[in-house]
């Protein structure tokens, strides 16, 4: 009876800690809903102190960055949530792959290169959970090679770029870039070549196309093949973003 008695009360507890939990959660829901985030945010830290195996401890998170990114503004600290954040879920894939890819973009605006780069790298090896967003990663992290002017690692990482890429636009991408890797090599030869296959992409965007034609005419004209640097500027009157620019080049060409 006595050990009857005692279950009975474990069970009790058991019941008014779950309660407990559902209405911290619950409640800061409802002050998330309602806009006020302060409120909110201190009502989910509260939450993930007091319930360390909490059923809601991913949504709370996931409000938390939310708050301190988008709401707040405050970049450093959402991405130090989202650094515990992964720690915690490192053994769940998806949800691992899902906190570093917003943790990269946190780090890629900051312009903090060094953590960018090493939070897009730990990405590569969750390809198989991006699947068709697994090109941006190598264009992001090439694109940061160009930043920090190491453009050997540059070109590697778009040439990466394209062999993931899943159609032409996002192809077309990783050649305009790969271009632009071997014109700061000096290899002019590369980078007519890589931009000539992106003109023959169909599906490429037409913006992006007109900006690589642009480029051609300029090495067309480095060369001397004013007439050849004519006839790309021409056929991007339409298309190029600032027409004014192209107008200002033909007649220089004169």
């Amino acid at each position: 009876m006595r050990r009857f008695i005692c279950l009975l009360f474990a069970l009790a507890l058991m019941g008014c800690s779950q309660a407990s939990e559902d209405g911290m959660l619950r409640q800061a829901n409802q002050e998330y809903a309602g806009g006020n985030y302060l409120r909110a945010e201190s009502l989910y830290e509260r939450y993930l102190e007091a319930n360390p195996q909490g059923d809601g401890r991913w949504q709370a998170w996931q409000r938390l960055a939310e708050i301190s990114l988008t709401v707040v503004g405050d970049q450093r600290k959402g991405s130090a949530l989202l650094e515990s954040a992964y720690l915690e879920y490192t053994e769940n894939t998806e949800r691992a792959a899902g906190i570093l890819w917003r943790l990269a973009r946190v780090y890629t605006d900051l312009r903090d290169w060094d953590k960018a780069s090493e939070t897009w790298i730990k990405l590569i090896d969750q390809e198989h959970v991006l699947k068709e967003k697994a090109w941006e990663v190598h264009w992001n992290l090439g694109k940061i090679y160009q930043f920090q002017g190491r453009y050997a690692m540059a070109k590697d990482s778009m040439l990466s770029c394209m062999e993931v890429a899943p159609d032409d636009a996002s192809r077309a991408q990783c050649m305009y870039e790969l271009a632009q890797a071997y014109s700061f090599l000096k290899n002019k030869e590369q980078s007519h070549a890589w931009l000539e296959k992106l003109l023959a992409l169909e599906n490429a965007d037409p913006e992006l196309k007109a900006l690589s034609a642009y480029l051609l005419a300029e090495l067309a004209e480095a060369d001397g093949d004013i007439p050849r640097a004519r006839e790309l500027l021409e056929s991007i009157r339409e298309t190029y973003p600032n027409p004014k620019v192209i107008q200002a080049r033909l007649k220089h060409l004169q």
